[in-house]
């Protein structure tokens, strides 16, 4: 009688402790549930509906920089972080990532480039020549003077950038030189020296004057001259 009573006092603490213990988990179990939310699926909505929808799960939505996505209209959720279905805890958050359509690249700086040069930079870049557009004399070679989209501009792979391209190069102006009372020889080696072509020499007779000065030229001194003009001179025999 006596170890039978000494058991059931262990026994009748055993069972009082098992019976809190599953009452305490009981209660946490409850209260673990009542305080998670599952997460909604909101990939595909529109940013300002999926905030709502998150909003009424009991989470906080937080919109995050955009992502390149080709599968999803720009400007509706591409991802989410946590993912649908997900346990979180009520007032938990919710990382959205908008899409931002197909991948996006900038566009090359291709002024002053050579044409060729700047055709070789655009393929390579993935771009092609949309158009070109051509002027004259703007520049002192053949090169690219203007593009559209500007230089920095996003664009999708595959687009094509305009070109203006001045096809001629402008020629270069001087002042005449003035080389009247010059050695000939002289104004010969200085004409050729700045690209000038010199035109047959004329003789002139003009007593008082030493064989081979220069007494007249054309054009004359302290006017514009073109680069490769022709310089005619007269000098004394």
């Amino acid at each position: 009688m006596k170890v039978d009573r000494l058991l059931r006092w262990p026994l009748a603490a055993l069972g009082l402790f098992m019976g809190c213990g599953l009452a305490v988990w009981m209660v946490l179990l409850v209260s673990l549930r009542s305080s998670a939310a599952r997460v909604p699926n909101v990939v595909g909505m529109d940013a300002v509906r999926a905030s709502a929808v998150v909003q009424g799960s009991g989470l906080v939505a937080r919109l995050q920089e955009g992502v390149f996505d080709p599968n999803v209209q720009t400007g509706r959720i591409s991802t989410q972080r946590p993912e649908a279905g997900f346990r979180a805890k009520r007032g938990g958050t919710v990382l959205l990532y908008p899409s931002l359509g197909k991948a996006v690249q900038k566009v090359g700086d291709l002024t002053g480039l050579p044409v060729s040069l700047a055709e070789a930079e655009l393929e390579s870049e993935h771009l092609t020549v949309e158009r070109r557009c051509e002027v004259e004399g703007e520049a002192d070679a053949i090169v690219v003077l203007a593009q559209m989209p500007a230089p920095g501009t996003l664009v999708a792979p595959n687009s094509g950038v305009t070109l203006l391209v001045n096809r001629t190069p402008r020629s270069r102006r001087y002042v005449m030189p003035d080389f009247v009372g010059a050695a000939e020889p002289d104004a010969s080696r200085v004409i050729r020296a700045l690209g000038f072509q010199l035109a047959t020499v004329q003789p002139v007779s003009y007593p008082g004057v030493a064989a081979g000065t220069v007494l007249r030229q054309d054009p004359s001194a302290g006017g514009p001259v073109a680069e490769g003009a022709v310089i005619g001179l007269w000098v004394s025999r």
